[in-house]
């Protein structure tokens, strides 16, 4: 009976390893970006920069956020089966395509985009601009962080889809496929790059 327990509990503790390596940081980058949106909530008390909105510009920003937020959970599903395929197989490959053919990080850029700019749309204050910027100078130094670690691991094929896919904010449109294109037309270039 001890054993069978024993055994529960060490494929228990293997599971959520598994879970934590697949998240990385980005709970913690969620966890901080809700505990620094709560210090704002109670800093309003004091400190306040209110801003009005009409009801009209509330709904369209929040139509706008919720939108993002949906791509975001969408984007991070996908790439949860992308990397869990590639862990469960024992496949150590860089993933370039979903969600990664836009950001390299897309659970960053989802958390960066959506909870902060609602938090200053719904409570009117411009003070929540402020747990705002600091999520993004956390998230940005997650990535490099992060980033460092995906060098050593892919090297320079890494350093070749950086130069094609943002870390955070997709601007470059499907900067993976351009990365693909690239690559495939001439690979011989990008060899030592």
């Amino acid at each position: 009976m001890a054993a069978g327990i024993e055994k529960n509990r060490s494929k228990l503790l293997s599971f959520i390893r598994r879970i934590k390596d697949l998240l990385g940081v980005g709970m913690y980058l969620l966890l901080l970006s809700l505990f620094l949106e709560g210090l704002a909530l109670v800093a309003q008390q004091w400190a306040s920069v209110p801003v009005s909105l009409a009801i009209e510009t509330q709904i369209l920003f929040t139509v706008v956020c919720a939108g993002v937020c949906l791509l975001g959970v969408i984007w991070f599903n996908r790439s949860l089966d992308l990397i869990k395929v590639h862990l469960l197989d024992g496949k150590n490959e860089l993933i370039t395509s979903g969600p990664f053919a836009y950001v390299r990080h897309p659970l960053y850029s989802t958390l960066v985009m959506t909870i902060p700019p609602l938090m200053v749309v719904w409570l009117s204050d411009l003070l929540f601009f402020v747990p705002w910027l600091l999520i993004v100078v956390v998230a940005h130094l997650l990535v490099r962080a992060e980033e460092r670690g995906l060098v050593e691991a892919f090297g320079h094929e890494y350093e070749r889809y950086r130069r094609f896919v943002p870390a955070l904010l997709p601007y470059k449109g499907a900067g993976g496929e351009r990365y693909h294109r690239a690559l495939a037309e001439n690979p011989q270039r990008w060899y030592d790059v």
